[in-house]
């Protein structure tokens, strides 16, 4: 597991002390964790999945996938968008809906039915 940790942490491009600071714990620990035959306690396992969305199976074993794929998406996507101002906030609501009423048209389509949600481009 030891390995598995340090590789997720350069998977997702992270210095020992920024992974540390995001799942709460101080750079020596991760230290720590990546030397070959350290414990690694339940709680810091149940954490580093939940962080950074890793199929805790892979984890422990190596066994699957890293992440858990449609998590990992979701988490990247809430990421950029706290990241945003207010107003691209507004700007990417207003896309991610247009681009779903593209997909349902795409799907279903439907001469018949008029543009319900977005009127004005």
């Amino acid at each position: 597991m030891n390995t598995r940790i340090r590789e997720l942490r350069k998977t997702l491009n992270l210095n020992q002390k920024d992974f540390a600071q995001k799942i709460g714990l101080k750079q020596n620990a991760i230290s720590y964790m990546e030397k070959s035959g350290a414990t690694v306690t339940e709680q810091n396992i149940k954490t580093i999945c939940s962080q950074f969305s890793v199929n805790e199976n892979w984890l422990r074993t190596g066994s699957g996938k890293m992440f858990l794929e449609n998590e990992k998406k979701q988490r990247e996507f809430f990421d950029i968008f706290d990241e945003l101002s207010p107003a691209l906030q507004d700007y990417l609501i207003k896309t991610a809906k247009e681009l779903l009423d593209t997909q349902e048209k795409l799907l279903n389509p439907n001469p018949e039915r008029p543009n319900s949600h977005n009127s004005e481009k």
